[in-house]
């Protein structure tokens, strides 16, 4: 995994195919002076906003498609209503960056939510399946991609402090040793198929069930299984990467294994990118589990 290094000079321009290339198989895309996707004055009134109750709110969310927000603890309606449009305009520009940045994929794109990370990683007390700070691939548990992948932009807007991350190896090295875990290689019987479809028809009904077809649940149990995985955790091999105040990096989270030890203040968007649009399809998280299990795990999103 490698982090590749990007000037101001290419803000209004296209990655090239070794960037896409590299983005896709688990490298960093950084740029140590970020994109102008946020004022100062923005900025400057994010890091005055305190979350009370840590271990409930560990993000202010921002659903663009809704324009809804979501987990504030502030009281003050002004104060929300401040941040609402913050974390507005901040998708917008965030998007309009990576529209032009990775035209590639914005054609067919989904647009997911934003986040404002306001809590200081380190030292986090909060449920183990949540902690940042453990290595892990990201798979979203009410949001199934279908195989599509998932695309974050992050920005650190602490006016000091770096944000750190470890990784170690990408989802192609790692899948083989998780997959016999999470049961990749039994094959479904008619139990799994009746479960499927009662799932499916809770979900239709409106009940509070997510309907994921396999691979989205595979993708859970092995987020799941990392977490729980203290021996892999700690001997693991690993890389360190700093994120100095002010940095902005663009990282395929499903396949780029990762932990944030520690750091506060960060921005982040999300994109899901159709696997049709990839320059290398066949190393998507999904293609490498379906020909590891030798059959298809997707359904039609």
């Amino acid at each position: 995994m490698a982090r590749i290094s990007l000037g101001a000079d290419r803000f209004e321009g296209e990655a090239t195919a070794h960037e896409y290339r590299g983005l896709e198989a688990g490298d960093i895309l950084y740029f140590a002076q970020s994109p102008p996707i946020l004022p100062d004055s923005d900025r400057a009134f994010l890091v005055t906003q305190k979350q009370v109750d840590a271990s409930y709110h560990k993000n202010i969310s921002y659903r663009p498609l809704e324009d809804r927000l979501k987990g504030v603890d502030q009281k003050d309606p002004a104060q929300v209503e401040r941040v609402h449009q913050i974390m507005r305009d901040y998708s917008r520009r965030a998007v309009a960056f990576m529209g032009t940045f990775l035209k590639r994929y914005a054609a067919s794109w989904r647009l997911d939510f934003a986040s404002f990370r306001p809590i200081e990683e380190a030292g986090r007390q909060v449920s183990l399946h949540s902690r940042n700070d453990l290595l892990h691939f990201d798979s979203f548990p009410t949001r199934p991609s279908h195989g599509d992948r998932l695309l974050r932009i992050f920005t650190n807007i602490h006016p000091e402090r770096e944000r750190v991350w470890i990784t170690t190896d990408h989802f192609e090295s790692l899948a083989d040793k998780f997959a016999d875990r999470v049961g990749l290689y039994r094959k479904p019987g008619v139990l799994d198929s009746c479960k499927d479809l009662t799932v499916k028809a809770a979900a239709s009904m409106g009940l509070p069930v997510v309907d994921r077809p396999p691979y989205d649940r595979f993708m859970l149990k092995i987020h799941h299984a990392m977490k729980e995985d203290s021996r892999f955790q700690e001997t693991c091999r690993k890389d360190r990467w700093e994120f100095p105040a002010g940095s902005t990096w663009i990282v395929f989270t499903d396949s780029a294994s990762h932990a944030c030890l520690s750091g506060q203040y960060a921005l982040e968007q999300t994109f899901i990118i159709k696997r049709s649009s990839l320059f290398a399809p066949e190393s998507a998280p999904i293609a490498v589990l379906e020909k590891l299990a030798g059959r298809s795990l997707a359904r039609s999103a």
